[in-house]
């Protein structure tokens, strides 16, 4: 036996589908229609076609109308991601459809594969579903009307492949004239004609409040709360705030009045998929597009902050590069372990723009007082004073936390060019300071600009030796990550402690003059997720 139809049985050779005509035949129909934009065009186009199954269906007296099924805004050949089209296929398989009207094969799918699948899953139910597109006079019941399906299914794919490389050569021509699209639903921001941008003066008020938290420690869970008790809107006209819309502020370019195109494409046409874009394809940049609601060094700063981790009790959100320009540690950079907003590319043009002049040390190897030429499994030895570098933190073994027994907290520094760790005595209220009791200090933050620095694997762990220098009631430990069987960067500083007379281990560091973030915003934004409301490009 078969479904239910109304109130009345359907046998297995059911009447209605023995008539020639299949106009005559008793029907539940329902219609499909979908439009790829939401643009006036598209939307009269989707009205029309409402208007026309609204009237045709109900005019035959055979027929019962199930409605209309419209996917609005949706291009790209893919059913994935087709609300009302799943839903169709959903009530065909609970019964309430015995056949489809759509336009045209093109609009049901431009993918080849997706609709042979879903016209084979249809046929097969009980009994089965046809689909009828009315400009190729083709119905699916019909038999062998497969093969006409397929060849019509091949061209709506071909001219779909066509379509999309022409919208990315158009887009490219744009691009490259400096025509970039704008999006319409950013926060305080709003379209002034086909490629300009203006502030919107209220969305601008919560733009500017979330900068101002955020650059104040504010977390962005922190400021989602603010946002809702406040009860100001999103883009999107809601009045509840999550830390994904905080996010998308706080990361967008355009904010700042610069403009970033292409940060996302298509990959394929059959998908739809948007790609971030980390340089496989050209990213366009203009810097001062338009007028921004808050400085492109505010903007810069808040995407330092959000690639640290305002968790951790070491954090310092005030954090910046600071070089130590005399002394023993001359060069080094004094670094926060939960800092991760500067990358191993930022801390060398720091130390490089600091220009620290390199001192002339007279001395040969062979005559460096407490050093010596050593093979590398002379390391091997578990009881000797070294740091393990894991990708989430770093750990001090006992003999290593011995060489300053007496500390309670101390500071790590970085030289970026002679790939040196040094430790030296910190105080608590210094914002970097970590405890030396702890053998295990968490900055996995900070660590990804180390293994990027030094080309390290991800996922391995590192053990170094420590290389205690001590005078009078001075001391600091120094960690060679790039050590070898002859540790040449090491035998340089334990030279220079050689002819020092005052090694100024507590030398604070000092700003770097000429070291800006201007050209932080264009580097990274491709390296991040695109916040929502984004272009997606072809």
């Amino acid at each position: 036996m078969g479904r239910n139809h109304k109130n009345r049985i359907v046998s297995d050779i059911d009447p209605i589908y023995e008539k020639k005509d299949w106009r005559q035949k008793t029907f539940r129909m329902a219609a499909y229609a979908r439009v790829s934009t939401d643009s006036s065009d598209q939307e009269n186009s989707l009205k029309n076609q409402r208007q026309h199954y609204d009237t045709m269906i109900p005019a035959n007296p055979n027929w019962e109308y199930m409605g209309l099924y419209a996917d609005d805004g949706i291009s790209g050949t893919s059913i994935r991601n087709r609300t009302a089209f799943n839903q169709m296929v959903k009530d065909c398989q609970a019964g309430k459809i015995d056949l489809i009207l759509v336009k045209e094969v093109s609009r049901f799918a431009r993918n080849i594969v997706d609709c042979l699948n879903t016209v084979e899953l249809l046929l097969t139910l009980d009994p089965p579903v046809g689909i009828f597109f009315e400009n190729n006079n083709l119905n699916t019941l019909d038999t062998g009307n497969k093969i006409f399906l397929a060849l019509f299914a091949m061209f709506a794919e071909v001219e779909s492949e066509l379509k999309s490389k022409s919208v990315r050569y158009g887009n490219v021509e744009c691009f490259e004239a400096g025509d970039y699209f704008c999006p319409v639903n950013l926060l305080g921001l709003k379209k002034d004609g086909k490629y300009g941008i203006t502030i919107e003066p209220e969305g601008a008020k919560t733009v500017r409040l979330i900068y101002d938290l955020f650059l104040a420690g504010y977390s962005k869970k922190e400021i989602a709360e603010i946002m809702t008790c406040l009860a100001r809107p999103t883009a999107a006209k809601h009045l509840i705030w999550s830390e994904r819309s905080v996010f998308g502020i706080l990361s967008n370019e355009k904010y700042s009045g610069d403009f970033l195109m292409q940060k996302t494409f298509i990959d394929s046409f059959l998908t739809h998929k948007a790609v971030r874009n980390k340089g496989q394809r050209k990213i366009y940049y203009e810097p001062d597009h338009h007028d921004g609601i808050v400085s492109r060094e505010e903007h810069a700063r808040s995407l330092l902050l959000l690639k640290c981790n305002p968790a951790s009790s070491f954090f310092d959100h005030k954090y910046v590069i600071k070089v130590i320009r005399k002394g023993l540690l001359s060069g080094f950079i004094p670094v926060n372990a939960a800092f991760g907003g500067y990358d191993a590319s930022h801390y060398l043009c720091a130390l490089e723009t600091a220009r620290i002049p390199q001192p002339h040390i007279e001395a040969e190897v062979v005559h460096v007082a407490g050093t010596k030429r050593v093979r590398r499994e002379l390391f091997s030895d578990r009881y000797a004073a070294a740091m393990t570098i894991s990708p989430h933190g770093l750990q001090f073994n006992s003999a290593c936390r011995a060489l300053m027994k007496e500390t309670a907290h101390v500071e790590m520094l970085l030289h970026p060019t002679e790939r040196l760790i040094a430790v030296r005595k910190s105080t608590a209220r210094n914002r970097n300071a970590v405890p030396w009791a702890d053998s295990s200090i968490p900055a996995r933050k900070f660590l990804r600009a180390i293994y990027l620095l030094l080309g390290w694997q991800k996922g391995w762990r590192y053990k170094v030796a420590a290389n205690c220098f001590s005078k009078n009631d001075e001391r600091v430990i120094l960690f060679d990550l790039a050590s070898c069987e002859f540790q040449h960067m090491m035998l340089c500083r334990r030279a220079l402690a050689e002819k020092l007379e005052d090694w100024a281990i507590s030398a604070p560091a000092s700003p770097v003059e000429g070291f800006s973030l201007d050209n932080y915003t264009a580097d990274t934004e491709s390296d991040r997720k695109t916040d929502r409301g984004n272009e997606v490009c072809q």
